[in-house]
């Protein structure tokens, strides 16, 4: 019997698939007609990676107490204390809200402009170009590209790093070109954001934020 507990999802597909969510739910994905003891044994064979990640995402968990709790907000990837106030904005001293509906505005209101002028600088050196770009507040994703090339990003990336924000923006310029996850489109990105792979590592350090606010 493994170790772990696990979600097992079966379907009409040839290989497994091992996920360790940000939360430390291992999800694994198995052809119909995977036995346990195969799904077990695949399990045995990834626990090294499998240590590894659930490890870094406690230690992560735990740095992140403060954000969870609202005492502290990221911004720009630095923490900042949050304030109660009349109004919601940002500066030096912190993140002053209203409520909890407040922190839309705070960052958009004052990090949003510049954002979107880092944004059209990324589109200018890469030649690609979206048919519009706003903010909303996205549960699951950090941004999104349709079918017509409308991007749309979650306001939390106020919150990243810049190297990790250009990440996300050469990610969803790169979806006006290939509207999916081919290999052409990861050398579309690996090739106006070279260190990609790295950066999308990084990003994972600050997922539990995506549900948040």
């Amino acid at each position: 019997m493994s170790k772990y507990e696990y979600k097992l999802i079966k379907s009409r597909r040839k290989t497994y698939s091992i996920k360790v969510t940000a939360e430390n739910e291992i999800i694994v994905r198995a052809p119909e007609n995977a036995s346990v003891r195969a799904v077990e044994n695949i399990l045995a064979e990834k626990r090294q990676w499998i240590e590894r990640v659930m490890a870094f995402n406690r230690n992560n968990m735990l740095a992140a107490d403060s954000v969870k709790n609202y005492r502290s907000a990221y911004v720009g990837g630095k923490l900042l204390p949050v304030m109660a106030d009349r109004r919601n904005f940002i500066d030096s001293a912190g993140v002053h809200v209203t409520g909890m509906a407040g922190f839309r505005q705070a960052y958009i209101g004052s990090l949003g402009e510049s954002f979107m002028t880092e944004f059209r600088a990324v589109e200018s050196v890469t030649g690609l170009k979206s048919a519009s770009a706003g903010f909303r507040s996205y549960k699951s994703m950090w941004g999104c590209c349709d079918g017509n090339c409308n991007i749309v990003f979650n306001f939390k990336l106020l919150m990243l790093p810049a190297a990790i924000r250009r990440y996300v923006m050469v990610h969803e310029l790169c979806h006006t070109v290939h509207h999916d996850h081919s290999a052409a489109f990861w050398a579309l990105v690996e090739r106006f954001c070279p260190g990609a792979k790295k950066l999308r590592g990084e990003l994972k350090k600050y997922v539990f934020l995506v549900k948040m606010y």
